[in-house]
């Protein structure tokens, strides 16, 4: 007995009857659904919805993609519904840009390791060799790239291997070079960058040098969208953890790479998991 999983998220504007025809389409395609996730923003009456479900072979209605694709394109026509069908079986691609800090990419390699990441890691790239050891231990090609060749001609050498490899989504895990916004528009909400603050951040060299000084009580992460504003993309994730003022900056900076690693991997989980919806520039994440 065969069972596929799939994933089904759709956003439109919010009408009566929109969950009950969205669940019958699945059911009547021979869908059994696992989870239902959904939301409405009252601010701008649209309606968020995420729906798994699984199809098995000895059901009374054997499930066709094909088929369920027609059926539900004549319904979104109705609602004006947006939305995408995901196969469980069918991995994103992410490839992950790193500079020379390791604890991100770590984190990012240990988890895809141990299966909670779903997705595929096909390739490493980064501005200095610092990590490439990183990269063979965990089996991953390693490529650097010359950023002397000027910012256009070297993501003009990512954008090569991107597309080499496939990539459908890109991970900067402390990669520390700004994207520039002709990039950002051509990967449009598949960046997914960490930011070493919960804002408003200390912005420049040395930002825990910087909170320290100020004596903050908390510092935090955030996981969001690059876009062409720096540190302005939509937001994924974000946590805190208090500080003492008894805290040197060395422990400072230790703290801020633990929440730093359980923020970026939490936000790589909701994208892959198609919790996360973009509306208006701004993220809804919808989980059950």
């Amino acid at each position: 007995m065969a069972t596929d999983i799939y994933t089904l998220t759709a956003t439109c504007p919010d009408k009566s009857g929109l969950i009950s025809s969205i669940t019958n389409c699945i059911a009547s395609n021979g869908g059994n659904i696992l989870n239902l996730a959904q939301h409405t923003s009252v601010d701008l009456q649209t309606f968020f919805c995420r729906v798994q479900f699984s199809t098995q072979e000895d059901s009374d209605k054997i499930f066709s993609p094909a088929v369920f694709t027609a059926e539900f394109a004549e319904l979104a026509g109705k609602f004006d519904i947006k939305w995408k069908l995901y196969d469980k079986s069918v991995k994103q691609r992410m490839a992950v840009l790193v500079s020379k800090t390791s604890h991100c990419l770590y984190e990012v390699l240990l988890k895809h390791a141990d299966g909670q990441l779903d997705c595929e890691i096909p390739v490493i790239i980064s501005n200095h060799p610092d990590l490439c050891s990183v990269a063979t231990e965990f089996h991953i090609p390693f490529y650097q790239i010359d950023t002397l060749k000027g910012k256009e001609a070297c993501e003009a050498d990512i954008q090569a291997l991107l597309e080499e490899y496939r990539i459908d989504v890109v991970c900067m895990a402390r990669y520390m070079q700004i994207l520039t916004p002709e990039f950002t528009r051509r990967w449009e909400n598949k960046v997914i960058n960490i930011h070493h603050g919960f804002l408003p951040a200390f912005k420049g060299a040395k930002p825990y040098d910087q909170a320290w000084r100020k004596g903050v009580k908390m510092i935090g992460a955030t996981a969001h969208f690059a876009n062409e504003d720096l540190d302005q993309g939509p937001i994924i994730f974000q946590d805190v953890v208090r500080v003492k003022d008894t805290n040197s900056i060395r422990e400072f900076v230790e703290i801020g790479k633990d929440v730093e690693r359980r923020v970026l991997v939490e936000g790589l989980k909701k994208y892959f998991n198609h919790n996360v919806f973009i509306c208006n520039g701004r993220t809804f994440v919808i989980e059950q």
